[in-house]
């Protein structure tokens, strides 16, 4: 299992994020396997994995910054805010539920296990796992129900950082004070203070470090100064949505609506030498931008309403005569002509737009959300791009149709439209978020917007790619500098106590021999037949331990489990032993079934040929999975009596998503025939389970085709 190791703040927007990851570049560049962890997010900048599940765009961040590929389990709960007293809350990158801050936090603690489930299967994957807090700890009237703070720490045995903003003034009390607002266990768990954003000679400083180290009895581990270095930031507290200079060349606002999300969708027009952008909240600070962009939102017919009363709807309506305005997911909806939500999924009723598009949004409870790619339509001659090919991610619950007189721009693989403009182009939206990070079209538009204006674009700019590599490693190189790593590493692979403990536990060889001398064990150069017997329970066999029976778990989220399972098969009958062998949510149809048929001594149980995948069913119809399952299992376990290997393949996902109870196997497991050999295969197996294991063989993805597109092929992966 992986070190853990535990980044808190004093306050919100203190910098956990941030060091959280430098923290993870540094340990890649180190050699280890590292990913980042944060239980609960509230935020409304979100992504969407390759797996087309929901997480907060910081651990997106914090994956690309630890070089591994975001995944749901890097957060498992989302809380996307839809008002100022509630939020859409996201459980393992799926939709749960609109709830309130009420009804959250009084069911919250039920999340603990998921929380777990995320954590262990990273875990299980990696050397270190870097975990971010949310606020701040000494959130005293939270502490109860904690699963974000103090309460994660404890649950993965995490030392815990604490980083404190000394930008916004008073950071000794505020150090001082979260430390010993705590209760002494939790005290406990604090292994050092970062200070952050620090501008000046640190040498003054010193002296207040001393007396802070002094009064709370915790290291300063380190000052990390105020450096621009450009990463994806958490949430509206960014300093990237106070910028408000306008610099020559072109000039790019970007509507700061209050529900704004995902506004990191523009942060890529910041590397582009001769392009500064802008937030506007007052229709005073419009101006005259050469490009508006419309940014998502979390309540579109809400910010309609604050656009129509800051006054600012009637500046952009005015402005797109001359400029040039685009629109993206929330801000796409926006532009049309009409909004209905007859579901009352965000405000409820209709609603005009800004009607710049000439289209209607209705919204509807079903949320879109996906990774895709399309390209733009030919007719559109956009920017006169040679590339038309796009990607990007959706995140949106509605649709929007085309009145009449849009004219579509992007088409999408699976066949729908996803953007339409106006009929000279200048305005435009799309429903792709990290639109922008395809540079041909951003490059394209800037270079049109710069010759329009008689400036000359410059064409050496860095890919994104590049510039965000060039980002994390100066982010690495401050976190190097700033912090003292070897006491962070002496904190992270910490010996538990290691001779005192060694003293009172003794080693392992030595509790064995103790153990052995307790029970009466042989003398030196005796015979150890009544130890073997008692350990086996099989008298005792020493050269040929074939009658022994043991169990097999091959999981992980690797291609290979059942090729396993169905291997051991094949060796065991072609070692003349009877092997009973099922799958559970699988057809009859797979490749190895065919040859499984033909082979002596194999007896396949046909599994039930089901329409639905398990996603598609409704509760009722997986309650009746789970009942024939059940059922299913019983029958196999009386016929396994007769078997010298039973093989159950996927029952382990079978377990973990509810459709197989887990509780008879365990029972099956430890009242089983002596020499009974039992292969289970399938992802995540609980703690119960590895318990009663004898193997554990975990298969990890590294790459796989089908994250290239790549389908499922007979007689490879089917």
């Amino acid at each position: 299992m992986a070190k853990a190791i535990m980044v808190q703040g004093t306050m919100s927007n203190s910098g956990k994020t941030f060091v959280t990851a430098g923290l993870c570049r540094v340990f890649k560049q180190d050699g280890y396997r590292v990913a980042p962890f944060k239980s609960q997010n509230m935020a409304l900048n979100s992504y969407i994995t390759r797996e087309g599940l929901e997480i907060g765009r910081a651990q997106a961040m914090q994956a690309e910054a630890a070089m591994v590929e975001p995944t749901h389990w890097m957060n498992p709960i989302l809380l996307k805010p839809t008002s100022d007293m509630g939020s859409q809350v996201i459980v393992n990158g799926e939709v749960f539920d609109n709830l309130s801050a009420q009804d959250y936090y009084k069911m919250k603690n039920q999340l603990a296990p998921e929380v777990m489930k995320a954590f262990n299967h990273l875990a299980e994957e990696n050397d270190i796992i870097v975990i971010e807090g949310a606020g701040s700890p000494a959130e005293i009237n939270l502490a109860e129900n904690d699963i974000v703070n103090m309460g994660m720490a404890k649950m993965a045995h995490a030392p815990v950082i604490l980083v404190a903003d000394i930008d916004r003034g008073g950071v000794f009390a505020s150090a001082y004070g979260t430390i010993k607002l705590l209760p002494q266990e939790d005290q406990d768990r604090f292994c050092g203070v970062v200070i952050n954003k620090f501008r000046g000679d640190v040498e003054i400083l010193k002296p207040g470090l001393e007396m802070l180290e002094d009064l709370t009895g915790k290291p300063v581990l380190g000052v990390i100064p105020m450096e621009k270095i450009d990463v994806d930031d958490e949430d509206s507290l960014s300093d990237r949505l106070n910028q408000k200079t306008i610099t020559e060349g072109i000039d790019v606002a970007v509507i700061r609506l209050p529900h704004i999300s995902n506004f990191t969708d523009f942060s890529v027009f910041e590397l582009i030498d001769g392009v500064s952008i802008r937030y506007v909240s007052d229709k005073r600070e419009l101006g005259d931008p050469d490009l508006i962009l419309l940014p998502g939102t979390k309540n579109t017919m809400g910010d309609m309403e604050w656009l129509i009363e800051s006054g600012l709807e009637g500046a952009i309506i005015r402005k797109a005569r001359t400029t040039r305005v685009i629109g993206i997911c929330g801000g796409f909806q926006l532009m049309g002509k009409e909004m209905y939500d007859p579901d009352h999924v965000e405000h409820g009723g209709q609603m005009r737009g800004l009607g710049l598009l000439d289209t209607k949004t209705v919204f509807k409870k079903a949320k879109t959300r996906t990774r895709i790619q399309g390209s733009i339509l030919e007719d559109s001659n956009l920017y006169g791009m040679d590339k038309r090919d796009l990607e990007g991610y959706e995140i949106h619950m509605g649709t929007t149709e085309n009145l009449g007189q849009a004219v579509p721009m992007i088409q999408l693989e699976d066949g729908r439209i996803d953007a339409f403009r106006n009929q000279n182009g200048r305005v435009w939206g799309s429903y792709l978020h990290g639109i922008f990070d395809n540079e041909d079209l951003l490059f394209a538009l800037v270079a049109d917007i710069m010759k329009e204006k008689g400036i000359d674009p410059d064409e050496n700019h860095l890919s994104v790619a590049e510039y965000k590599e060039i980002q994390y490693n100066k982010l690495a190189d401050l976190t190097r500098r700033s912090l003292d790593m070897d006491a962070i590493y002496k904190i992270l692979f910490a010996e538990e106590d290691s001779q005192g403990k060694e003293e009172k536990e003794g080693t392992k060889e030595e509790n064995v021999d103790k153990e052995n001398k307790e029970k009466g064990s042989p003398k030196d150069g005796e015979t150890c037949q009544a130890l073997e017997e008692e350990k086996t329970g099989c008298g005792g066999l020493k050269d040929d331990q074939s009658g022994i029976g043991l169990v097999h778990l091959y999981c992980g989220d690797g291609k290979g489990k059942t090729t396993c399972g169905v291997g051991l098969t094949v060796r065991a009958a072609g070692s003349g032993r009877k092997v009973l062998f099922h799958q559970f949510l699988k057809d009859n149809s797979s490749s190895e079934r065919k040859v499984l048929d033909q082979l002596d001594g194999v007896t396949v149980i046909p599994g039930k040929e089901y329409a639905k995948f398990s996603f598609q069913m409704t509760a009722p119809e997986l309650e009746e999975v789970l009942e024939n399952n059940d059922a299913v299992l019983k029958g196999i376990f009386d016929q396994a009596k007769d078997y010298d290997v039973l093989v159950l393949d996927e029952a382990l996902y079978a377990i973990d998503k509810g459709l197989l109870s887990e509780g008879p196997v365990l029972e099956f497991l430890e009242t089983r025939p002596a020499g009974l050999e039992v292969v289970l295969t399938g992802r995540n197996p609980s703690d119960q389970m590895k318990d009663h294991a004898d193997y554990i063989s975990e298969i990890c993805k590294r790459k796989h085709p089908f994250d290239r597109g790549i389908s499922a092929r007979k007689g490879i992966e089917k």
